[in-house]
């Protein structure tokens, strides 16, 4: 469009963002007004670029400008636009809404974009422009378009290129990467225009290099994206895949079911002995008195586990055994305390470390007319070493039992002839 087609404001505009999509760098505001000479004023203009900005087709920049003469201490701002590339979509969009065969207008294929390094550097991206070619993609190059036109445009060939193709193929070398990072040339304006692009549109642009990849080919903000090494020729059939946007690798369907995890279990904590440990308190019924068919006296062998778990061997320890009263045989010699007549063990023989002794201790006598007495009392037995007091107790109905044809029974009231005690 031309300034002598402009009619309204939408044309206005399609005029402003034409004119600075010919633009390699940004333009000084002042510079551009008088450049296109507007017919509205200086400010409805700068109102109209600020519009734009707003709508994300402009981009602009504020750096401070000079001094104002006569008016000390007041700078002038330095404000500078340039077409972004929603700017550039925006027209193409126009442009092809205009067309008569909007319907049958195709993206094309594939652009390669190269810096021109050297005589050498260029012919080996031709050549691999028409291997792309040979392999039935329809790649395109610059060198392509300035073979079919007299006075190319390499700045629009530039940004058709970021909207007309499908996928831009980036050949990076020392050359694009010096230019890329310094903004200079084509090449600087097109590394700006890619760089505000490729975040939405990840899968057009592919970036590649002839040569292993370094650090000295890679521009700093292409560093970490995937770069394909066509020094080695396996990674050409990923990249013919990224062109077709297939993927290599079969993956399965997410199974019906996930696996049972199985879980290990932490032991509780618990502070290991030191000390001795008493084990179980065996019995044995020994002899029993019966009356039709129910016990009128049972007499128990009773003997006393004592392990030693530690590493130390015990030749000196005390054994203090707690009975019920008149539990134990009257010529048996104890101290009574409370209802308990406390029998004491001296003189054991040594417990070697991980050793297990078994102690005889005094029968048990239980008659008819103290079994109730006596099945809710408790055998308790303590230990004394050197290391300290270790207790255990043994409650009488949970330790006394009798064998009988139908095997072992816990020891009940129920057993005995005389319950005129409950």
């Amino acid at each position: 469009m031309t300034k002598d087609e402009v009619k309204n404001k939408e044309d206005f505009i399609i005029y402003i963002l034409t004119e600075l999509s010919n633009k390699v760098h940004q333009v000084k505001f002042g510079d551009f007004f008088m450049e296109i000479s507007p017919s509205v004023g200086i400010d409805s203009f700068r109102n109209l670029l600020d519009e734009l900005t707003n709508e994300g087709l402009l981009s602009r920049t504020s750096e401070p400008g000079g001094s104002v003469p006569g008016l000390p201490g007041y700078q002038t701002v330095d404000l500078r636009y340039s077409i972004s590339l929603k700017g550039i979509r925006h027209l193409k969009e126009i442009e092809i809404s205009k067309s008569k065969h909007i319907n049958s207008k195709m993206k094309k294929e594939v652009f390669i974009t190269y810096s021109w390094d050297s005589e050498e550097h260029i012919e080996k991206v031709v050549s691999f422009t028409n291997h792309l070619r040979d392999e039935g993609f329809d790649a395109e190059m610059d060198k392509l378009h300035t073979q079919n036109e007299t006075a190319t445009d390499f700045y629009k060939m530039m940004h058709q290129a970021m909207t007309d193709y499908d996928k831009v193929i980036v050949v990076l070398s020392k050359g694009y990467k010096e230019k890329a990072e310094n903004f200079k040339g084509g090449v600087g304006n097109e590394y700006n225009l890619i760089l505000k692009d490729i975040e939405t549109q990840k899968n057009k642009y592919i970036l590649i290099s002839f040569e292993p990849i370094s650090d000295d080919i890679t521009p700093l903000n292409f560093k970490g994206r995937h770069i394909f090494d066509l020094s080695n020729k396996k990674n050409l059939n990923e990249l013919y895949a990224k062109l077709q946007n297939v993927k290599t690798i079969e993956f399965a369907e997410v199974g019906p079911r996930k696996p049972t995890i199985e879980k290990t279990v932490i032991p509780k904590f618990e502070i290991k002995e030191t000390n001795l440990e008493i084990g179980n308190l065996l019995t044995n019924m020994d002899n029993g008195s019966q009356f039709g068919q129910l016990y009128t006296k049972i007499e128990f062998d009773l003997n006393l586990e004592i392990k030693n778990n530690t590493k130390e061997t015990y030749s000196d320890y005390n054994i203090e055994v707690s009975y019920p009263v008149n539990s134990t045989n009257f010529d048996v010699n104890g101290r009574i305390e409370n209802n308990s007549k406390v029998i004491t063990y001296d003189n054991q023989p040594k417990l070697f470390p991980t050793q297990t002794r078994t102690i005889k201790l005094e029968n048990l006598t239980i008659r008819n007319g103290n079994a109730h007495y006596l099945l809710n009392s408790s055998i308790v037995v303590k230990i004394f070493t050197d290391k300290g007091m270790v207790e255990k107790e043994f409650a009488l109905r949970e330790t006394l039992s009798i064998r009988t044809m139908y095997g072992d029974k816990k020891l009940t009231e129920e057993m005995f002839h005389d319950k005129n005690y409950r």
